[in-house]
């Protein structure tokens, strides 16, 4: 497997994944309503919520493109992109469950 070879290509792909995945995550909450996913409770339920979502996505792929050298030279085939992919949309959603469960605790209403 190339992760050893291109760690920087590595580290940047699983951010992008990662931080893609939670903004889809808070939209996705935002939109139905669903406070079980949101990193901010009840309060990012809605248009703020879909904006903060929209806002990661938009971000993560911005910032991915503007500093992951040679992105387009040899690198990581397909099975090590799906498998960078599926780790980071899995702990994006542990965060996001941990996350909504320590808020929810710990919050007043």
């Amino acid at each position: 497997m190339l992760f050893t070879l291109y760690p920087t290509i590595t580290q940047n792909y699983f951010i992008l994944c990662f931080v893609a995945c939670l903004g889809i995550l808070q939209w996705a909450a935002a939109r139905k309503h669903n406070p079980v996913l949101s990193l901010s409770g009840r309060r990012g339920l809605g248009r703020p919520g879909q904006g903060i979502g929209l806002f990661l996505v938009c971000g993560s792929f911005g910032w991915f493109f503007a500093v992951t050298p040679g992105l387009f030279a040899p690198g990581l085939a397909g099975g090590e992109l799906s498998s960078l992919f599926v780790t980071a949309g899995l702990c994006a959603l542990l965060v996001t469950r941990l996350a909504a469960i320590v808020w929810n605790l710990f919050s007043p209403f």
